[in-house]
């Protein structure tokens, strides 16, 4: 009970996340405060995000303190942003509920479950590190993926036919707010199997396609999945046919 006190005071003060330092304010009685704190993680009442910071768990009579999975997920991965469905979802074009928040990153960080919400780091090389802006949630800076780039994401890293077909779907759905020239412009910096799934969901979509067919290598072939069966002369791609029961 002792300890539940303690948290739901540290709560109330310094809200869900809080550092080494703040948690140490409150432990001046403590001979070994890491001790304490290690027994406060024990007993479940405090999560490790990371080294020197931790989220007070859903305890005691205070109930829910709301914070942003995406501030969640910014705080884990230091070097990330949030992207694929997670930043489809923060830009209106995602409506389903989530219990996975990806994002890429620039060092390779340990899967976390938090609440029954996994966040996900996918790491890349630092040229692959672009395409997202510091957004304001929770009266604070977060890092999320543009549109075009959460796009682009899900065709290159987490790539099912379920994926692909999402990804069809917002291009068709969503026309008048998705920036077609930037996202071509992102495309180029991907693999060439990216670019050509694209250039071939563009056109089911009855997109305009000609500036990223420009940058196709005709010399040799790409397959969109493995189980792909149907082939575009124009993208050298096998594809998955039943992608075109989606056209417009």
């Amino acid at each position: 009970m002792e300890d539940l006190k303690l948290i739901e005071k540290i709560l109330i003060n310094e809200g869900r996340i809080i550092t080494t330092a703040q948690l140490s304010s409150y432990l001046t009685e403590y001979k070994d405060k890491n001790k304490k704190i290690s027994t406060l993680i024990d007993k479940g009442l405090l999560v490790k995000l990371k080294r020197g910071t931790y989220f007070i768990s859903k305890i005691g009579s205070l109930g829910y303190i709301s914070i942003s999975n995406y501030k969640i997920a910014n705080i884990i991965g230091e070097q990330s942003f949030v992207s694929f469905e997670a930043a489809l979802k923060y830009h209106g074009l995602f409506d389903q509920g989530l219990k996975k928040y990806r994002s890429i990153s620039l060092k390779q960080y340990l899967t976390k479950t938090l609440e029954e919400i996994t966040y996900e780091y996918v790491k890349v090389k630092e040229d692959q590190y672009f395409g997202f802006n510091l957004e304001k949630v929770d009266r604070g800076n977060t890092r999320i993926a543009s549109k075009e780039r959460a796009l682009l994401d899900l065709l290159e890293y987490k790539r099912s036919i379920n994926t692909v077909s999402l990804v069809l779907e917002k291009l068709i759905e969503h026309t008048t707010e998705i920036d077609f020239q930037l996202l071509i412009e992102y495309a180029l910096n991907y693999s060439q199997t990216t670019i050509k799934i694209l250039g071939l969901l563009l056109d089911i979509g009855q997109i305009n396609s000609k500036e990223l067919e420009k940058h196709v290598k005709r010399n040799s072939t790409s397959r969109m999945l493995n189980f792909s069966e149907k082939f575009s002369n124009k993208w050298r791609l096998y594809y998955n046919s039943i992608l075109e029961n989606q056209k417009v």
